[in-house]
This record gives structure tokens, sequence and C-alpha cells, in this order.
């Protein structure tokens, strides 16, 4: 089983934590303290990340969303809230399309919904120098790219130290599986259905906001927060802004 942490405050309801590829539950460091003043938290370290030594080499893609499926059941958590960021909100939708009965509703901070050209050439790339680059520089270069400014500086530390404790195998499994499965949402229709969903996003996320209006607009149980002078990771960046946003959603 995936390692996992939990904050049972015996409140009622359950928020389950999906952090980005490269990162780890640590990413959530700024939302525990508020968060578990509402509810009962669920961190999740995925496969190869953080204290989950279990990696995703031979498994098919949905393997990964059954994985946290069995460590809500082992919990007894029926349903639950999921706040995904950034390439971990890939993982949310997987539980989304398999699980859909167990999401009571979500969101999705920097939720990347498109591979659109320039991060297909960013992925292209890094796939040709990933068998003799180090993956915590190649790493480093993504951060980079994906948070440049200043005030970005925190968020892009945070997660190349994270991504430095993972074994190289882990880090190009998932790398893989993002390049052969990067027509996910190219070939994804918008679902007709009342889960309720909360995008936010940094106003300096120059890479994936885009997209997101597009989904919002095309859902009715959509909408869209933008925290001004945030980066991608916005629930770093800002912080209390995104606290806010998304606890004002999941309990309205």
């Amino acid at each position: 089983m995936l390692y996992y942490r939990k904050k049972d405050n015996g409140k009622k309801d359950w928020v389950v934590f999906i952090h980005p590829l490269g990162g780890s539950s640590v990413t959530y460091y700024k939302q525990l303290k508020t968060f578990q003043e509402k509810f009962n938290l669920l961190l999740i370290d995925l496969h190869g990340h953080g204290k989950s030594n279990k990696g995703i080499s031979g498994m098919e893609v949905n393997d990964i969303a059954k994985d946290i499926i069995d460590i809500i059941n082992h919990e007894n958590i029926q349903s639950a809230y999921f706040v995904g960021m950034c390439l971990g909100n890939v993982v949310v939708d997987l539980i989304y399309e398999n699980y859909p009965h167990r999401i009571k509703s979500i969101v999705y901070g920097a939720a990347v919904k498109d591979i659109n050209f320039f991060n297909s050439m960013l992925l292209k790339l890094g796939n040709m120098f990933k068998h003799f680059m180090p993956h915590s520089a190649l790493y480093n270069l993504f951060a980079l790219i994906m948070m440049p400014k200043k005030n970005h500086e925190e968020s892009r530390k945070l997660f190349v130290k994270e991504a430095k404790k993972m074994k190289r195998n882990d880090f190009l499994d998932w790398y893989n599986l993002i390049i052969s499965n990067q027509n996910f949402y190219n070939k994804r229709e918008i679902k007709k259905d009342c889960i309720k969903k909360l995008y936010i996003f940094g106003s300096q996320d120059h890479l994936f906001i885009s997209k997101a209006k597009g989904y919002v607009e095309k859902d009715e149980n959509s909408q869209l927060n933008i925290i001004d002078g945030a980066g991608h990771m916005c629930n770093i960046d800002g912080y209390r802004e995104f606290n806010e946003m998304a606890i004002n959603f999941l309990m309205g």
C-alpha cells in the first residue's frame, strides 16, 4: 500500500490531497493547519514519491487510481472531496473517470487540462535528454520554465528538493507514462454529471490556464478562480487566497 498520513479530527467530511509529479504530500504544508480546522485530511504520497516505495513499473494507468481507492477503502471513507495540484490532477481525473461515486467535489489547482504544442515540445525535449541527464536536473529545468519569477522561488525550491528524493527509474516511469498518455485530455469529453469543480490558478501561470478556461465554459458545474500575483504553484505562492477559495467552495 502507498504511504499516506491522515489528520482525523472527528469531522464528518474528508479531503484527499493528491500532489504533483515530482513532489510529495509535503506540497500541501501551507494547507494543513487551515484545512484541518474544517475537515479530516488524507495526504497520499504517489507511487515512487515521498515515502512510497511502490513504483508504477508494469502498472496500467487505471491501477494508479485503484491504489488510491484502496487507501480510501482501508480508512472506511465512503466519499471525499479531492484537491489536486498540477499533474496530480491527472490522477484525480482517473479517479473521476473510474470511481465518480467516491467524489463529492473537486478542487483543481493549476490543472493540466491539455498537452498543447509548447508543452508537448517540452516533453519531447526532455525525452531526448532523459537518458543521460540527471532526473533532478531535468526537473529543475522544467520547474524553472513553469515557475520563472522571483516570487515563485519557494515553490521552485520545494519541488526540486522533493524531486531529488525520487529514484531515477521512478521518475522516468512517470515521465514515460505522461508521454504515452498525453492524448488523454485531447480525446476526453466533458462529462455531464453533478460533481462540482473549482479550478484555481495563479495569474502568472502562463502554461496551463488558457485550456482550463475552455473546460469551465463548457461545464455548468465548474468555476474558475484566479489568484493575482501567484504562479503555477498557487497553493504556495498565494496560499491564503487558495485556502479561502477552496474551503469556501467545499463547504458551500
